[in-house]
């Protein structure tokens, strides 16, 4: 028997509910019971369920979330110690955090290099896209202040999304999304001039897998909005941003999110918040051509 598209959709809307529960819950206690009343699938069936979809145990999810997030507050806060980031993120002892980044990341946290995560890791073994700037070069950049940070409130909103898999790797994907969601909008009576586009990237690629990074296309829409096909929303929380201006091709802003995570963030009073990286778009990318972005590269942030 073919299985149904909208079926298919409610399945991937339910889990994908549950792994934003998860990323906003890695600190509490996950347990198969609880995951499954989120997705609101039997307990008896969702491990198997869950499995199907994502290629991933729920074990093997959150602790994958709870390592990236550990790793990401390590490399953001140079003075946090190793047990406050475990314990922050989750693990109940230092020694199963431990074993567990070593598996991951193929070394002992104590020897994994804040500023340059990729080097020496298993992670690390894919090639990289863009170039490793020097702290340097971060530093200079700063003195210059040929990269202003601004610091703003987003407010709380309806986002509708389409969330793309596998973008490092089939960046058509990317594009197939855009046009998709775009004519979603428009149809359903939007008006670009009416909506704020972002790109949200779900997982840092200096830390997790490529294959297993998600990018979601959003646009902000009126709060009775639903989902619908392949569209989702979600209603985003308001939040304080760490963002710098960027017009030019994609490695600006590779340049920008690297100051914001290497220099600045290291030398502020805050720490990434528990909320996705996220491109908030002055133009449309199809207005120029896909070669040239004006956007300003966004960090949402929290008091240390």
């Amino acid at each position: 028997m073919e299985p149904n598209a909208t079926q298919q959709t409610i399945y991937h809307q339910r889990i994908d509910t549950v792994i934003a529960y998860v990323r906003t819950h890695l600190e509490e206690d996950l347990s198969l019971e609880t995951l499954a009343a989120v997705a609101g699938f039997s307990p008896f069936h969702f491990h198997r369920l869950f499995k199907a979809i994502t290629n991933e145990t729920i074990n093997e999810l959150t602790n994958r979330l709870r390592l990236e997030r550990a790793a990401a507050l390590l490399r953001a806060i140079p003075t946090l110690s190793i047990t406050d980031a475990a314990f922050a993120c989750g693990f109940n002892s230092i020694a199963v955090f431990s074993r567990a980044f070593k598996k991951r990341y193929g070394i002992p946290a104590s020897q994994w290099d804040r500023q340059q995560p990729l080097k020496n890791s298993k992670i690390g073994q894919l090639s990289e896209a863009f170039p490793r700037y020097t702290l340097e070069n971060l530093s200079e950049w700063a003195n210059a202040g040929c990269l202003q940070v601004q610091q703003r409130a987003l407010p709380a909103q309806r986002l509708a999304y389409i969330r793309v898999y596998d973008s490092y790797s089939h960046y058509e994907r990317i594009t197939q999304a855009y046009e998709q969601l775009l004519t979603w909008y428009e149809q359903r009576g939007g008006r670009l001039a009416d909506t704020t586009l972002y790109g949200m990237s779900q997982d840092d690629p200096e830390i997790t897998p490529r294959a297993l990074c998600r990018f979601d296309w959003c646009l902000s829409v009126p709060t009775d909005w639903i989902a619908e096909g392949a569209v989702n929303v979600v209603d985003f929380s308001a939040c304080q941003v760490a963002a710098i201006h960027c017009h030019g091709d994609i490695y600006q802003e590779d340049r920008a999110l690297q100051f914001l995570f290497r220099y600045w963030l290291p030398r502020s009073k805050y720490q990434p918040a528990n909320l996705p990286t996220m491109e908030i778009y002055r133009r449309q990318p199809v207005e120029l051509g896909w070669e040239i972005y004006d956007m300003d590269c966004a960090v949402p942030i929290e008091l240390l």
